[in-house]
C-alpha cells in the first residue's frame, strides 16, 4: 500500500514538473537573445529547487548570475556568427575529405563524411535561424 501511495506521489510530482518546465518554456519562446538565455536558466533552476537538486541549483544560480553581469545581444550575435563560421570551415573540411574517400574508393569513410555533412549543414541552419530572431 505504502509503495502504491509513494508511486502516485512521484508520478505527480513528475507531472507538476512537466507542466512546469512546459509553461516556462512555451513563455520562454516569445523572448529573444539575453531575455531567452536568462528564461531558460531560471526555469531550469526552478526545476533543479523543486526536484531538490543542489548541486545543479547552484550552478544554474552562477550562471544566471554571469548571464545577468555581462550578456548582451550584441555578444550573442558576435558569438553566433563565430560559430556559423567555425562550422562552415569545418564543413568545407569535411567535404573536401568526402571527396577524397569517393576517389580512394573507401564506402565506410564516405559514409561517415556524408553523416557529418548533413548534420553540420543542419547546425548550420540552426545558428543562422537564432541569428535571424536576433537581428
Amino acid at each position: 500500500m505504502i509503495k502504491k501511495i509513494l508511486k502516485l506521489q512521484l508520478i505527480g510530482v513528475l507531472f507538476f514538473l512537466t507542466s512546469v518546465a512546459a509553461n516556462t518554456q512555451n513563455n520562454c519562446d516569445n523572448l529573444k537573445g539575453c531575455e531567452k538565455k536568462i528564461c531558460h536558466i531560471k526555469r531550469d533552476l526552478a526545476i533543479a529547487k523543486q526536484s531538490g537538486n543542489e548541486s545543479r541549483e547552484k550552478g544554474l544560480q552562477i550562471s544566471l548570475d554571469k548571464v545577468n553581469a555581462h550578456c548582451t545581444d550584441e555578444k550573442l550575435i558576435k558569438d553566433l556568427e563565430e560559430k556559423i563560421k567555425d562550422t562552415k570551415k569545418d564543413l568545407h573540411e569535411d567535404e573536401e575529405d568526402y571527396e577524397k574517400a569517393l576517389k580512394d574508393n573507401r564506402p565506410d569513410k564516405v559514409e561517415k563524411y556524408k553523416t557529418k555533412i548533413s548534420e553540420e549543414n543542419q547546425k548550420i541552419k540552426r545558428l543562422e535561424d537564432e541569428l535571424k530572431t536576433l537581428l
